[in-house]
């Protein structure tokens, strides 16, 4: 691999995981129900241990600073994201409301904890995971809220979004607490006593390959059908990958922003959709096969997308 850009090299490496879990999924090793378990004990378990360790880090005013830089930084890119989805998915004259809702959702929420996070790690080394936890809060926050109106519309027949006390258990998510509970360490100056933080330590570190290979059988039991061929999932994949990284890179600069607080919001907004959109899809009466395929497509396209973007601050 001699002369291969780093995040090209990284990429690489995550797509041979990636392959790894296909390859497992087609052999039916990992097949539906043993797939989902795994995606659980990721998101329950591997993935809070890697964002506490994340932020054993000293105290200090200017990381406190930082992270709530970077934590209103979030909230902003969000805010501009959803205008932004309802004007283009106007554009989609031809598709129905279900379809519309997934397109809407893909272009605001990608896939965090399944890709940003180990790419994070892997392009930006792990001292970027604290800044990435602290990212990734407002989207724990509006994915299952904000996201599931989003998803949802007004057709008929279509369950309700989620009430008051449904969405106060959003506060209740893993990814949540165990940003809370970091953050909450770090300001303590708190330090995780041994042997719990290296136990930590070597389970967060399962988060990376346990994703890819996850993603990977995943991707084994799709089953596309026609859906491919419909342009629009190529128009959202497409804004997904490219034109919004693009445009927070763009808004990142012109606000003078530099190093994880430039890069950690492009990277961000560079990851393929969210891998929750098709469960939310046929949750709340969206489209779950486009919904499959814009995860599909975006996903094995961001192992050629991420490097590109990542030369704008790498």
């Amino acid at each position: 691999m001699t002369g291969m850009p780093p995040s090209a090299t990284q990429s690489l490496i995550l797509f041979l995981l990636i392959a790894a879990g296909f390859a497992a999924g087609k052999a039916g090793v990992l097949k539906g129900d043993t797939a989902r378990a795994l995606s659980r004990f990721l998101v329950d378990f591997t993935l809070p241990a890697i964002i506490i360790v994340s932020m054993q880090r000293p105290f200090s005013p200017e990381l406190r600073d930082q992270a709530l830089r970077i934590l209103f930084i979030s909230f902003i890119v969000y805010a501009a994201s959803f205008p932004l989805a309802y004007a283009a998915a106007r554009l989609y004259r031809r598709a129905d409301a279900p379809e519309l809702g997934v397109h809407r959702f893909a272009m605001c929420f990608s896939n965090v904890a399944f890709m940003g996070f180990p790419i994070a790690e892997s392009l930006l080394g792990r001292e970027s995971l604290f800044i990435v936890s602290i990212y990734n809060i407002p989207f724990q926050l509006l994915a299952f809220s904000v996201g599931v109106v989003m998803i949802a519309g007004k057709p008929k027949g279509t369950p309700a979004g989620p009430g008051i006390a449904a969405s106060l258990k959003i506060l209740k998510n893993p990814a949540i607490i165990s940003a809370f509970i970091g953050f909450a360490l770090f300001l303590g100056s708190v330090r995780i006593p041994e042997p719990l933080l290296p136990a930590m330590e070597l389970l967060g570190g399962m988060t990376t390959p346990l994703a890819m290979i996850v993603i990977g059988a995943v991707l084994a039991q799709t089953r596309l059908k026609g859906v491919l061929g419909n342009a629009r999932l190529w128009i959202t994949t497409a804004y997904r990958l490219a034109l919004h990284p693009l445009l927070v890179f763009a808004c990142a600069r012109a606000a003078g922003l530099t190093g994880f607080e430039l890069a950690v919001p492009v990277l961000v907004s560079a990851m393929p959709v969210a891998a929750n959109t098709t469960i939310l899809a046929g949750v709340y009466g969206g489209d779950d096969v486009t919904a499959s395929g814009l995860v599909f497509v975006s996903t094995v396209l961001s192992l050629v997308t991420i490097p590109l973007i990542g030369r704008l601050f790498l």
